[in-house]
């Protein structure tokens, strides 16, 4: 055993990760890495636990943070699907993982429900651990299973969703527990009202406003479009709402299917962009005179929201997007105004500076990535 106060003044910390957070390019993974590269900014040191699986693999990168790195294989056998234990859960149950937390006596940040199969663990039973909730998994569970459409699916997602109901009891065994959205923070509050609870907005890449006063010229909508949710929604944008729009619009995300190409391939005004780098992304939205940060559900903080909130000009969004992200303020709602009728006001607006103050007000109070960090890190004291 590794006692910490042997060591030094330093705070040493465990991290478990659902994933291998890096690269950062989904929300899951970009919430992971900020946190773990905030924590190492006010001087954690971390060692780092993720799971291998899918086009997910080892990173050196993460050295540059990390004291240490430990990688598991993440286990998805079929009889696992039949444990009383969400199979998200279940599948990383990982033995080398248990060892490795017995081992180096720190405290323990399960990095999502996802990785807290050991929270109950006797030899765990003294250890400080703080649970951070990505999600109301069993919510999300239930949108996924209204959204399915195998069979197969169906039955996964409905076992998966009354399994991870049942599961939530488990968080009574944390010391306290870190939510991302105003949403999760009042469910797990009034859940364990005699638990800490405590609300740190989602982690991000941004630090800064970088948004553009003046105007531009084009409509934009971001997003990982290989997801059905996204791609059908903007096609359903397009067939209807902004079926008449004489402005030009651009799509631009990851993977977008044949058939939104091919509707778009049918359109003059409307511009496809697959798989953006980075920069190029950012250059689109920051020179954008209008982005479109809509969702099909409720579920989860959407980063394209936070994103364009830090880098667009004005931003159009709705309830689904806005879910507990406190940031209804700052955007022009389609709930409360038709989207059409919103894009002709604003292509006719200018964005000015006043506009930039109201959202650092609001974005570097609640979405301060270091402030965020040290809230987290006192749940540990």
């Amino acid at each position: 055993m590794i006692n910490q106060q042997e060591k030094n003044t330093d705070f040493y910390l465990h991290i478990v990760c659902f994933d291998v957070p890096f690269p950062a390019n989904y929300g899951g993974a970009i919430e992971s890495f900020y946190k773990i590269k905030s924590l190492h900014q006010l001087g954690v040191k971390i060692y780092l636990h993720c799971f291998i699986y899918d086009d997910r693999r080892e990173q050196t990168a993460l050295l540059e943070y990390c004291e240490k790195v430990f990688y598991y294989k993440r286990e998805r056998n079929i009889k696992d699907v039949f444990s009383t234990i969400p199979f998200i859960v279940k599948s990383r149950a990982n033995e080398k993982l248990l060892a490795n937390l017995i081992q180096y006596d720190f405290p323990i940040l399960f990095d999502a429900t996802h990785c807290t199969a050991f929270i109950d663990h006797p030899a765990l039973s003294k250890r400080k651990k703080v649970v951070r909730l990505h999600n109301i998994e069993w919510i999300y569970y239930r949108i996924l299973l209204q959204h399915a459409v195998s069979l197969k699916d169906k039955i996964f997602f409905f076992q998966e969703y009354k399994k991870l109901r049942k599961y939530d009891k488990q968080f009574r065994l944390a010391d306290a527990m870190s939510c991302l959205s105003q949403t999760d923070f009042e469910y797990y509050k009034d859940k364990f009202p005699a638990k800490k609870v405590q609300l740190d907005f989602v982690f991000h890449e941004n630090e800064k406003i970088q948004s553009k006063i003046g105007k531009g010229d084009y409509i934009l909508y971001h997003g990982n479009l290989s997801l059905s949710d996204n791609y059908s929604l903007v096609l359903d944008i397009l067939h209807n709402d902004l079926k008449d729009c004489k402005h030009k619009i651009i799509l631009a995300g990851k993977n977008p299917p044949n058939i939104l190409a091919d509707f778009v391939a049918q359109k003059s005004n409307i511009e496809l962009i697959a798989n953006p780098t980075n920069e190029t992304l950012l250059k689109l939205i920051q020179d954008a005179h209008i982005c479109l940060a809509l969702a099909a559900n409720p579920s989860g903080v959407k980063l394209k929201l936070i994103n364009s909130l830090f880098n667009a000009r004005f931003v159009i969004s709705d309830d689904n997007t806005l879910t507990g992200s406190g940031l209804d303020a700052l955007v022009y709602k389609t709930d409360e105004t038709p989207l059409p009728e919103l894009v002709d006001k604003l292509m006719k607006k200018t964005f000015t500076q006043d506009e930039i103050f109201d959202r650092e007000k609001i974005l570097m109070e609640k979405y301060n990535n270091q402030k965020n960090a040290q809230h987290i890190l006192n749940l540990f004291v």
